[in-house]
């Protein structure tokens, strides 16, 4: 089957199986390191948070004694105190504190901003706003401290750390709220992850090629394998094996020497005969086409020449059919002895045989045919007096002239010789 005609050919099957498994590994290297990166620097934020948001209530609690407590002015403003000490301003220990540790720090009164170092992209104070849902529920009304790596701080998603803010008489007043920006994170995540997706983009290419050379150098012999048992299973049974075929020992070299060995089986028994092992009539067809093609092209001379077993039949009906087959062994012997160097003899049908002689005029021809037909004389039944003799009808190739019509003048002739007495060569 040619190249162009395989819809799922092994080369490109090979290829899919080297390139797919390699980007999946890829993508999945990166992801399962993006995974653990995020979740080491997630890690590593929740323990700098929650160290931070109790380093805030540590200080202010050093700093400033007493409870937090609201005192409302008379302009609607909010003022905070600890104790007797206002914490709120514009220049607090809280704004320092944030801008020493690069985080955002929050001291709510219930769920409500009251202090904050939260600004929005315009510069404008988070002061007043809300804290999420799910962190009053989670905090306020537990109890308990929560972390929260996904959380909307201020309409940004953020990294939160939230603890309750206890009164004296044991109730919750509020929260100190720790965050730092998502994107920062992100970022912070792309950094370490970038070097690993470079280092396994490389190895993957790199593996990749190698892969990829050593597939595509197996998968081309396959194709010349495949090409290869394609001649010869189309009868060209003298194509020449493929140098790459036998490069290395392995399989493909083990199948491409039993295709060989296959296509002289095959050939053995689809051009020569069994009985006589002579080429057989089609495999001689196809050395006279071969034949008429270099008389035109080269103006080699050619003759050819039909011969005949005399009274073959009587041979059979008086000595059986094995005795039969060992006259036609007998004769093919004589006849391939005697065209050695001269040209080629096939068995041309039952006790008829072709022989053809290569560059050379008739009466060269007839002079060598005489000597072959003085051995097949020589040939006798064994244990009977009967000689094996044989008939030939010879003639020369014309120039221009088709095998057919030189056959018919090459048979034309045996007719004559079997006519006039048979054991004789006529020539015309």
């Amino acid at each position: 089957m040619g190249k162009s005609e395989l819809k799922n050919s092994l080369k490109s099957q090979m290829l899919k199986m080297t390139l797919i498994p390699l980007v999946m590994m890829t993508v999945a290297i990166v992801a399962v390191s993006g995974s653990i990166v995020r979740k080491s620097i997630t890690d590593q934020i929740k323990k700098e948070l929650i160290n931070d948001a109790e380093l805030v209530g540590f200080i202010f609690d050093e700093f400033y004694e007493g409870d937090y407590r609201l005192e409302e002015k008379e302009n609607g403003e909010v003022d905070i105190y600890k104790g007797d000490q206002l914490i709120n301003g514009d220049d607090t220990l809280m704004s320092k504190f944030s801008k020493v540790l690069d985080i955002d720090v929050s001291i709510f009164h219930n769920d409500t901003r009251l202090l904050t170092t939260l600004e929005d992209v315009n510069g404008n104070s988070a002061l007043g706003t809300k804290a999420a849902t799910v962190v009053k529920k989670d905090v306020l009304e537990t109890g308990e401290s929560k972390f929260y790596d996904n959380v909307m701080v201020y309409d940004a998603k953020s990294f939160a750390y939230y603890t309750p803010i206890i009164s004296e008489d044991g109730s919750i007043a509020g929260m100190i709220g720790v965050c730092r920006s998502g994107e920062d994170v992100q970022r912070e995540v792309i950094s370490y992850v970038m070097p690993i997706v470079g280092i396994c983009v490389f190895v993957a290419l790199f593996f990749g090629f190698i892969m990829y050379r050593f597939n595509r150098k197996l998968a081309d012999r396959i194709f010349k394998m495949d090409r290869y048992m394609n001649r010869l299973a189309n009868g060209e049974f003298d194509s020449e094996m493929p140098r790459e075929l036998m490069q290395e020992d392995d399989e493909i070299k083990h199948l491409a020497t039993d295709g060989k060995r296959m296509a002289r089986s095959i050939r053995t028994l689809v051009e020569f005969d069994a009985l006589t092992e002579l080429n057989n009539r089609r495999s001689a067809d196809k050395k006279l086409e071969d034949i008429r093609i270099r008389a035109v092209e080269t103006g080699m001379k050619y003759c050819v020449c039909i011969a005949d077993i005399d009274f073959f039949k009587k041979v059979n009906d008086n000595y059986g059919h094995e005795m039969g087959d060992y006259v036609l062994r007998k004769v093919a012997e004589k006849l391939k002895k005697g065209m050695i160097g001269k040209g080629f003899a096939a068995r041309w049908g039952g006790e008829e045989f072709l022989l053809i002689f290569e560059n050379r005029e008739l009466d060269i021809a007839r002079r060598e045919l005489s000597m072959i037909m003085d051995d097949v004389r020589t040939i006798w039944v064994p244990d009977t007096d009967r000689q094996i003799t044989m008939s030939f009808g010879l003639t020369a190739l014309k120039e221009g002239e088709n095998i057919d019509t030189t056959l018919c003048r090459a048979d034309e002739n045996l007719y004559t010789a079997k006519e006039s007495g048979r054991n004789q060569i006529v020539c015309k």
